[in-house]
């Protein structure tokens, strides 16, 4: 059985912010549950807006000359996948929405080229977890989210994710003076990687 390798990607401009403060937690819990990680901080990676060239329906190439070459490698290549993003504007931040269009170019590949974009012998079993905080005083601020993150984990193969979701939490740190958020944000690590784990052990149907 392969070493599960898990992505976290943190999304926040703001450092130490509290989605950042529950991604770590996750990891933290995943690299105790076994797993290999990598971590991508968003804000510190050149990542160019998606110019809507359509090139990449074409051949499946983007042309932008950015840091999204190593994030391809990464979001293919890894079993699992925490994202870690803030609400603004009752949608994900603007520098996890660029990175999210500009895998554009894996949708043309899969879906107008035909072509498989994560490894045949592992897609059964890619799984994600959705970390997310909101400042409004209402859960419906994710909606938005959701179905954005609903089709970048679809383009990504991942079948199946979990959300950890916190509304009224504005101020930096918040996150640490609520009850169980962390802990949560630990055990949901671990949990991904045990059910990556399960699925890797299982025959291909």
């Amino acid at each position: 059985m392969p070493m599960v390798r898990i992505l976290g990607i943190a999304g926040s401009p703001r450092q130490n912010g509290n989605t950042s403060l529950l991604l770590d937690e996750a990891l933290k819990g995943a690299r105790n549950a076994g797993a290999t990680i990598n971590k991508i901080i968003v804000c510190n990676r050149e990542i160019y807006p998606c110019q809507s060239c359509g090139d990449c329906r074409r051949d499946g190439i983007c042309l932008l000359d950015d840091a999204m070459e190593k994030i391809y490698s990464l979001t293919l290549s890894s079993h699992g996948i925490i994202l870690a993003a803030p609400i603004y504007f009752n949608s994900l931040n603007a520098q996890v929405k660029a990175l999210i269009d500009r895998h554009q170019c894996i949708w043309a590949r899969k879906t107008l080229l035909g072509e498989e974009v994560t490894d045949a012998a592992t897609r059964h079993a890619r799984r994600g977890l959705f970390l997310s905080v909101a400042g409004a005083d209402d859960p419906r601020v994710f909606d938005g989210a959701h179905r954005v993150v609903d089709v970048f984990f679809d383009v990504l193969d991942i079948k199946y994710y979990e959300r950890l979701l916190f509304f009224r939490m504005e101020e930096k740190g918040a996150v640490k003076k609520h009850p169980t958020a962390l802990r949560d944000a630990y055990a949901a690590g671990e949990h991904l990687v045990a059910e990556i784990s399960r699925s890797l052990g299982e025959p291909l149907r």
